[in-house]
């Protein structure tokens, strides 16, 4: 597992002062014996600290998913599902997710669309797959209405070494920043969500939407307690390749404010990734949405199948901070069996990279097995090569 760091900084802090000591001076030769070579590997570890990030999108959990899922004890492990994308989640120092579905407690039952409730297990199965950050600020954040918010609470609090943020039991939960460690760099993490569907939070504080006073003053505070800030937002149309307006706005207002990245999710489908510039010069990533990771949407198409994994390193010099090595990675999600008015059959879900997809999986799909459209690795790359640039394709 990895090995990381964290702690929470309240808002009210003013500010957060840096600490360190520097390396004494050597005075005795006979101490310093090194080799050119470790000389230059030590200046570097001091100059230069790199952290590395990756991101997936909707863990979307519908009926069928959590029926297979299921063991005899009455457990649920959704591990296997994931395992042809495990590595890559492992490896990252730092890794997202968006958990679109609410784990609002067992004793509601389990459900799938409309009103969803994911079983709890779904946070120790994220937690043993190695993600660290996820995002709660969804329009399903309410479907259990205030009691499912504080059984997720308490599910996520559960959980060690994971950052769960965007619902909260307190003015002052609401009112700190959360805050992860990676050797010695520090991020803060921020969640919004457009709306909760009509369902209406029986207080105020209790999710972050979308409101940009609240924004700035986050976003503020949480530059003062860390080294790069990171926000999940939870916007545009479902089903949309391109971000609308309200999408492009927030995200010119975020890169204005000074957010190093935003990780974007909720359309269920990929949209595009850019580089913002901000007021100050300063430039942002913006990635719109990741599509789709884990689900089985009913009335799903070819695009609802084809979602992303979003990697890059965070640089921490004493010079200045950037963003490197931005890749895209298609993923498809894969399921059999036929879905009709008759009856569901689907199974065998399970998430693919899309340059391991192979057109044996793709016949075997529920989209061309029963519903006759034409499901194929070349189509899913076209429409990644037509929606993500190739800067971020090579």
């Amino acid at each position: 597992m990895k090995k990381i760091g964290f702690l929470i900084a309240a808002l009210i802090l003013s500010g957060c002062a840096t600490s360190g000591s520097e390396d004494s001076e050597q005075t005795s030769s006979e101490v310093v014996s090194t080799s050119e070579s470790s000389v230059e590997l030590k200046n570097q570890s001091t100059e230069e600290k790199r952290v590395s990030f990756m991101g997936v999108g909707d863990n979307l959990i519908h009926t069928g998913i959590f029926e297979e899922a299921q063991l005899e004890d009455g457990t649920f492990d959704f591990k296997p599902m994931f395992e042809n994308v495990s590595a890559n989640i492992e490896a990252a120092d730092l890794a997202f997710i968006n958990q679109e579905t609410l784990l609002g407690g067992d004793e509601f039952g389990f459900s799938g669309y409309p009103a969803f409730n994911t079983p709890s297990d779904m946070a120790e199965n994220l937690n043993e797959l190695g993600f660290d950050l996820v995002n709660g600020a969804s329009n399903h954040s309410l479907d259990k209405g205030k009691k499912g918010v504080m059984n997720t609470l308490e599910i996520w609090d559960e959980q060690e070494n994971m950052v769960f943020t965007g619902v909260f039991d307190s003015q002052e939960e609401r009112d700190s920043i959360p805050v992860i460690e990676r050797d010695g760099v520090t991020f803060s993490f921020l969640a919004y969500t457009y709306g909760t569907n009509g369902i209406e939070p029986d207080v105020a504080y209790r999710l972050n939407y979308f409101e940009e006073a609240l924004i700035t003053q986050d976003i503020e505070r949480a530059k003062e307690v860390s080294d790069f800030v990171i926000v999940s937002a939870h916007w545009g149309e479902e089903h949309m390749l391109e971000p609308n307006e309200f999408q492009k706005e927030y995200a010119q207002l975020f890169t204005d404010l000074g957010v190093d990245v935003v990780i974007g999710t909720h359309p269920h489908v990929i949209q595009p990734v850019e580089w913002m510039e901000g007021e100050n010069g300063n430039q942002t990533l913006i990635v719109y949405s990741l599509g789709n990771f884990l689900s089985a949407m009913s009335t799903g198409t070819e695009n609802n199948m084809l979602g992303g994994m979003i990697s890059f390193d965070f640089v921490l010099t004493e010079e200045e901070k950037t963003i490197e090595n931005v890749k895209w990675d298609g993923v498809v999600m894969h399921y059999k069996g036929t879905n009709t008015d008759s009856g569901d059959s689907r199974r065998d879900f399970k998430i693919y990279q899309l340059d391991e997809y192979t057109k044996e999986l793709a016949d075997q799909h529920t989209l061309n097995s029963s519903q006759g459209n034409q499901l194929s690795k070349e189509s899913l790359q076209q429409t990644t090569e037509t929606i993500i640039d190739a800067e971020f394709l090579k």
